[in-house]
């Protein structure tokens, strides 16, 4: 057996990645990974990044990806190092983002019998994984390194279809793990024989899917019949170039477009459009009993996944007769089970097609009118709240954030708090900012290891609002940040814990009895106490803390002209945003009731 043959698998295998389009390598150090990571280095088309934390790594390519729409790779080594993958994994496979996975593993001979940083890592991910490759050991065969190419080919097309999503390669190797130049006969041939199959890397090429015409033309006839249609905008990815068609059909159709931010429609539009009628505040609206049981409409066009609005969520249940269909990149994006149609296909062809076969309304209509009279009132009763403020509180801490994002930049969006608040403070503008979001698990695990990842990736500035628990399950992630280049604006809304369960019911349990067998709701709140500009000190990053409207402007403004990640910690009242929530919730209620019910 050549003596170099693991180098020249090694060689092979990071080579045709680089080949299929791989352009990312995370390397995770480690011995059994020795000779793939040297691989990646030595690879002139991977840019590689040194994480150390796995799980952090994970997500900072995770973040390359969600902004690239190409899978990064991640390089680790043997044992439970890639278990840490996993909450990263799964997120890329619920959100539908390529990922490659590259575990370094002992040989056979050494599993089952107490061999250190040794498990079955077979199938490690489960069924979060749309493809596993046990690559088996190294073998010099021709058909073998032919088959090797073909496998990570296959691999790397599997990424994206049929379904994106993360593919892990299994790569065992046995000691000695460091590269071998070739010195005899053989193994320079073996050399030779490697760089010939780079040279002639396989193509695979990949097909789109493109809408039924005969289902786009029955949705439009039920369209044109429709007098009080809706478009709903539900997440999509940052990389998608959806918006422009969906602002297309919303002018064909005459149906207002209820838009969230991570709707990538949201901050590319503006109410200057005549055709346009955009209703941006529907989750504050249908969060009124009131509205939401008078406000019927005769047809929701659902773009994608549905929103994040529970006000939304809440207007389906109380109207389930409403006729649904839904516009799918993939699958059926129907949690209530109750859409009449779905058609998959691009969403961009899907929305084109349908806009083609339908005609814009002379005029505005009276469905439109009502539609724009309410998002009207809802947005007074949120202008009134904020020039009430005295005291910097999160809705305003928001909105200063979003607004000073530079105009093309990336806005990443925490989950809990952070996104609802950009939803329900930041009204729709042409600010072309593409939203950057972790909606597939929903969780709050490694936001500021992604967001540095969509930073690196891409090379734009990117202002990442996150919730201070959030902030501290990801401190990891400040390392990650180091190796950013451009502006990584952090913004944490320091509230001293996990406030939205101020506003979720299990905010009663202080009410009851037994409240005091748990602690009340502190259990979930769990307030900290810390100093959150500590940690980012300790990573090496300029950190501002800002009490005030106009601390936290100066400070973004510092922040957004300065190379690499800087932290603002927004400090807030604790019980604020509940406060305010309720506040804002009863202004509305009063607003839509002095409006005459012809008008609302």
């Amino acid at each position: 057996m050549p003596s170099n043959l693991l180098t020249e698998w090694s060689r092979l295998l990071i080579g045709t990645l680089a080949r299929a389009g791989v352009r990312e390598a995370i390397i995770s150090p480690g011995s059994r990974s020795t000779p793939f990571a040297w691989a990646a280095l030595k690879e002139p088309q991977l840019r590689c990044t040194n994480l150390v934390d796995e799980r952090s790594a994970a997500f900072f390519a995770l973040g390359q990806a969600k902004i690239s729409g190409r899978a990064s790779l991640l390089i680790c080594t043997s044992g439970s190092a890639g278990s840490h993958y996993y909450p990263a994994v799964i997120e890329a496979s619920l959100s539908r983002t390529p990922l490659l996975v590259l575990t370094a593993d002992r040989p056979p001979d050494l599993q089952g019998c107490g061999a250190p940083q040794t498990i079955d890592q077979t199938r490690l991910f489960g069924e979060h994984c749309r493809e596993f490759f046990d690559l088996g050991l190294p073998d010099s065969a021709d058909g073998a390194l032919r088959s090797l190419r073909r496998r990570i080919a296959q691999a790397v097309a599997a990424t994206s279809y049929p379904m994106p999503g993360a593919v892990h390669l299994n790569a065992p190797a046995r000691k000695p793990l460091e590269p071998c130049p070739p010195r005899a006969q053989t193994e320079i041939d073996l050399q030779r024989f490697v760089t010939t199959l780079l040279d002639h890397a396989p193509s695979i090429s990949l097909p789109r899917t493109a809408p039924d015409p005969t289902a786009l033309a029955s949705l439009a006839e039920r369209c044109r019949n429709a007098a009080r249609g809706l478009i709903v905008c539900g997440p999509q990815p940052p990389t998608s170039s959806t918006h422009h068609a969906i602002l297309r059909l919303a002018s064909a159709s005459g149906f207002p477009l209820l838009c969230e931010a991570t709707s990538q429609v949201r901050f590319r539009t503006s109410h200057a459009d005549p055709s346009l009628v955009i209703c941006d505040s529907f989750d504050r609206l249908f969060q009124t009993p009131r509205f939401r049981e008078s406000f019927i409409s005769d047809l929701l066009l659902q773009i994608g996944p549905p929103p994040t609005s529970a006000g939304y969520d809440s207007y389906l249940t109380q109207h389930p007769e409403i006729p649904r269909h839904i516009l799918a990149a993939q699958g059926v994006p129907d949690p209530p089970g109750s859409a009449v149609s779905t058609i998959v296909g691009d969403i961009v062809e899907s929305a084109d097609g349908l806009a083609r076969l339908l005609e814009a309304p002379l005029g505005e209509t009276p469905w439109q009118e009502r539609v724009g009279r309410a998002n009207l009132v809802a947005w007074s009763v949120v202008e009134g709240e904020l020039s009430d403020q005295t005291t910097l509180g999160e809705g305003e801490a928001v909105r200063i954030a979003v607004e000073s994002a530079p105009r093309g930049s990336i806005l990443a969006l925490g989950n809990s708090l952070a996104i609802r608040h950009v939803d329900g403070f930041c009204p729709a503008r042409d600010s072309g900012l593409s939203v950057w979001f972790q909606r597939g698990a929903n969780g709050i695990e490694g936001l500021i290891s992604g967001a540095a990842g969509a930073a690196h990736g891409s090379g734009r500035g990117v202002t990442l609002i996150i919730g201070d628990i959030s902030f501290l399950h990801d401190v990891s992630g400040l390392w990650a940040a180091r190796h950013v280049t451009p502006p990584l604006v952090i913004v944490v809304i320091d509230n001293d814990g996990g406030r939205i369960f101020e506003q979720l019911p299990l905010a009663s349990l202080d009410a009851r009895d037994d409240a005091n067998d748990l602690d009340g709701l502190e259990s979930w709140l769990t307030p900290h106490g810390l100093d959150l500009t500590l940690a980012a000190r300790f990573y090496g990053h300029p950190v501002v803390r800002a009490s005030s409207a106009d601390e936290l402007r100066h400070g973004l403004e510092q922040a957004h002209s300065s190379a690499g990640c800087s932290v603002i910690v927004a400090l807030v009242p604790p019980h604020g945003a509940a406060e305010q929530q309720k506040r804002l919730a009863r202004s509305l209620k009063d607003a839509l009731d002095g409006a005459a019910a012809s008008e609302l």
